[in-house]
């Protein structure tokens, strides 16, 4: 009986094992904390472009930044876990002569790596710029925002070029 009992076990252990080992999806490397919160201070990070990315259409301009993480990818151009990419966006105003300038912080929109798994690594989140507090679901759709990087997958899901 007590065979039949450890044999029994070991199987159970082994199929176990094997299983958690064969999974190949991991949904993240670190728990989603301080580590995809508020990046404050990202203004000081490196600015990815010299003049803001104007869209009148949608009556925003862009700035975007890196951490230094982000700053270092792997020789096939995947980013490693703790990369942080900040897209600030600011309303666009008519200026005293009329042309649209950016003005004041809407929005600041966050890609953090943190593993590999259900988004391919990253986590996205947007934030209220006055309050550091994430904007609820109704007004931001991290998954809308997964599936329109996914058409940069073969560069790791970043659009712009972070050197």
């Amino acid at each position: 009986m007590k065979r039949v009992i450890r044999r029994a076990f070991w199987t159970v252990a082994v199929a176990g094992v094997a299983a958690a080992c064969s999974r190949t999806e991991v949904r993240q490397a670190v728990p989603q904390g301080e580590q995809t919160g508020y990046p404050s201070g990202y203004a000081s990070w490196k600015r990815l472009n010299p003049e803001p990315i104007i869209r009148e259409g949608d009556r925003v301009a862009r700035n975007l930044f890196a951490n230094e993480a982000a700053l270092h990818r792997d020789p096939s151009g995947v980013f490693p876990v703790g990369a942080v990419l900040v897209k600030e966006e600011r309303a666009l105003a008519p200026d005293p002569s009329g042309r649209l300038a950016p003005r004041d912080i809407v929005r600041v929109s966050v890609m953090f790596k943190v593993g590999r798994g259900q988004t391919d690594g990253w986590a996205f989140k947007a934030f209220d710029p006055a309050t550091g507090q994430e904007f609820p679901r109704d007004r931001v759709d991290p998954d809308g925002c997964y599936f329109c990087h996914a058409d940069a997958r073969d560069r790791d899901y970043v659009f712009s070029d972070v050197r």
